[in-house]
């Protein structure tokens, strides 16, 4: 006797919880395993925060090459 789907669903609901509580039991979540020493990893040292290592702006150059004019030294 065949199955309907939302006896197929159930079964497939419950396979999936199943897994996640199975993949939960066997892996580590390491993103706040480690505490937090709030430096940074720099060579194999490690540094306090500074203003030389914070992020900063891009900054944009405009450079207007209009003035130049390109000899012909073929002529």
């Amino acid at each position: 006797m065949a199955k309907g789907k939302e006896f197929i669903m159930i079964d497939e609901y419950k396979e999936k919880l199943y897994l996640e509580k199975l993949y939960k039991k066997n892996t580590i979540d390491l993103d706040n395993y480690f505490k937090y020493s709030g430096k940074l990893e720099i060579g194999n040292k490690f540094k306090r925060v500074t203003e030389e290592y914070t992020y900063q702006v891009r900054t944009y150059i405009k450079n207007d090459m209009s003035k130049y004019k390109l000899k012909n030294y073929r002529k």
